[in-house]
């Protein structure tokens, strides 16, 4: 999870500096299709049945999927049209949501431990993003709405690694997101300069790591578990905001990265003590 963070925070770095040129939905399409491509790969690889995978995926894979392109429509709006850390912060409020929705759907276990660690990480997410909240309240709002259909997606996708195979679950993910961001951008549809081009293809290739990445990580252990992790994407953020797009990282940011890497080693000590007994 450590990993689909760390890519998906690079991805972000693209999507802010192609979004002057490029719209919302040829960004989606180009992160989409790069995911699709490695994913009909691997199916082929695996020699899965597909439309069988499909079937018994069922209802809750084409919510990840839904629910999962609706995110990232979102976001990808958010973030190229307001400050990152404002941005950032109300992206990740996505664990919060994937927490409850566990422990009420999946019917996990909802311990102390969790709840703590959930609540320092906003703490210190809050600390370190440093978010004014003075962006237009619009994209704000987006980037809210992207954490709870995100929160929805990601409790989906454990719901189902009972019934689905990951790179199946991926391919129909990106297959569908592919196909609405598709026929979305034909209306607004822009030729994007080389330089544009290579970062469209690098948003593809870093969302493909993230995704495949993330799911693996949600197949293998339970949802509540996992999300907190995604809470590391503040740190990678703010490095990387601070290393290519000029923004400040001073020592609140410092502080808050401290604080939110603690609780997740927390998390960790926890279920790896949990395990052992």
């Amino acid at each position: 999870m450590l990993v689909s963070s760390l890519s998906f925070s690079i991805m972000q770095v693209f999507v802010k500096l192609s979004s002057e040129e490029v719209g919302t939905f040829e960004q989606t399409f180009f992160r989409n299709l790069v995911s699709l491509i490695i994913a009909a790969v691997m199916v082929r690889r695996e020699n899965l049945q597909v439309f069988q995978e499909i079937k018994r995926g069922g209802w809750a894979l084409w919510g990840r999927s839904f629910f999962g392109f609706l995110g990232i429509v979102l976001f990808f709006y958010a973030a190229g049209h307001a400050r990152q850390a404002d941005v950032a912060m109300l992206n990740r409020a996505s664990p919060v949501f994937v927490t409850l929705l566990a422990g009420i759907f999946l019917k996990e276990k909802i311990t102390p431990v969790k709840i703590a660690s959930t609540i320092l990480c906003l703490v210190g997410a809050y600390i370190a993003m440093q978010p004014s909240f003075d962006s237009n309240p619009f994209p704000l709002l987006a980037a809210l709405l992207a954490a709870v259909v995100s929160g929805m997606a990601y409790t989906m996708l454990s719901y189902c690694k009972n019934f689905t195979h990951p790179s199946a679950i991926i391919f129909h993910f990106s297959a569908l997101s592919t196909v609405c961001a598709g026929l979305m951008m034909l209306s607004n549809l822009v030729i994007p300069s080389p330089k544009v081009f290579v970062m469209l293809l690098l948003i593809g290739v870093f969302a493909a790591g993230g995704q495949f990445f993330l799911t693996y990580a949600y197949q293998q252990a339970p949802a509540s578990e996992v999300s907190i992790y995604q809470y590391s994407g503040v740190v990678f953020t703010a490095v990387f905001s601070y290393a290519f797009l000029g923004e400040t990282l001073g020592k609140s940011s410092i502080i808050g990265g401290i604080v939110i890497l603690g609780a997740i080693f927390w998390v960790f000590e926890n279920t790896r003590k949990e395990k052992n007994t």
